[in-house]
């Protein structure tokens, strides 16, 4: 396994709760996510100009300039490129039920070298777990008030991955990949975490104050003397229990941040969000169990889209008693 960790590294990372890795992926491996996005946003940016909703496409732009004017124009953006539904229990409009899922992010979630890193933690029948979404940060001083608290576009507070799962990922051996498409920095708002959080349990959290779905930990509740700034270099992972507790800077760059967060699970337990779909990633001991087909994986998230805008699935998609209003 070529990218598998150290006995040290794992044992690092079960001491602290994270482990930071650096060069994981090359250029080979994330030309092909730049390329789609460049693809998928202009396609995205002539369809709202078509449709009379924004009044510039800003064409001659890349995506990093181009993102940010597009996303002041219509706030709503973002939708179009998650990789991942919305997180609601409520409504059902269709016009609310999209997604981003091409063939260069299933290569990313099925990437051997993310697989050798999550098979040293997890062991080697990996599930790839449905929680997972892509943050666009641009700078701060772009953004409007309306996405300014959207932890995939603004700053991210403090908080626990497991704080919006079901419960039934309590004895699921959830593990967080972090990957960085471009450089994450302090100034341009890089990852932090408590050291060590990961062994007091889950937190109490609050409601996102002007999003109930951006659950917080309050700050005062941190213990400022563990925090630890995780930067590093474009094709690193940063990995995560999912307890601990962990939130990003505000970019105060010049430029788009751009990351991936993505989910893993030993294949059999419960993801903690039934509504989407998951598939084998990995499997040694039954290699044909493994999922290989992008098309086969968007076609998953079509149905699981059906299902929810039709009110086939009537569960909840995400855990929101717990926090606290």
């Amino acid at each position: 396994m070529s990218g598998a960790l150290t006995q040290a590294q794992v044992d690092r990372f079960h001491d602290q709760g994270y482990l930071t890795v650096g060069g994981v992926l090359d250029d080979d491996d994330l030309a092909p996510l730049l390329d789609e996005y460049a693809r998928l946003l202009d396609d995205i940016a002539w369809r709202l100009h078509d449709g009379g909703i924004i009044a510039e496409p800003f064409a001659d732009l890349s995506f990093s300039s181009r993102y940010p004017r597009i996303l002041a124009q219509h706030p709503q953006l973002y939708k179009f490129l998650n990789i991942s539904l919305p997180l609601k229990n409520e409504g059902r409009d269709p016009s609310d039920w999209t997604m981003h899922s091409g063939p260069a992010v299933f290569r990313l979630l099925s990437n051997s070298r993310i697989l050798d890193v999550v098979e040293s933690v997890i062991g080697p029948e990996i599930y790839s777990n449905p929680v997972q979404h892509v943050r666009l940060k641009p700078p701060a001083r772009e953004l409007t008030e309306e996405v300014a608290e959207y932890s995939n576009i603004g700053e991210t507070t403090w908080h626990q991955d497991y704080v919006s799962l079901l419960d039934e990922v309590a004895d699921t051996r959830l593990l967080t990949v972090w990957v960085a498409i471009t450089d994450a920095t302090e100034q341009n708002g890089c990852l932090v975490c408590v050291e060590g959080s990961h062994r007091n349990g889950l937190a109490r959290h609050r409601a996102g104050i002007s999003m109930a779905s951006e659950p917080h930990i309050p700050a005062n509740a941190i213990d400022r003397n563990k925090v630890r700034s995780l930067p590093i270099k474009r094709g690193g992972v940063v990995l995560f229990d999912k307890f601990t507790q962990h939130a990003s800077l505000p970019n105060r760059s010049d430029g788009l941040r751009w990351s991936f967060d993505l989910r893993y699970n030993p294949t059999g337990q419960a993801t903690g969000r039934p509504a989407f779909p998951g598939f084998v990633a990995r499997s040694r001991e039954n290699p044909d169990t493994e999922l290989r087909d992008a098309t086969q994986w968007a076609a998953l998230w079509s149905d699981a889209r059906r299902r929810i805008v039709d009110g086939e699935y009537s569960g909840p998609i995400f855990e929101q008693a717990r926090w606290e209003i």
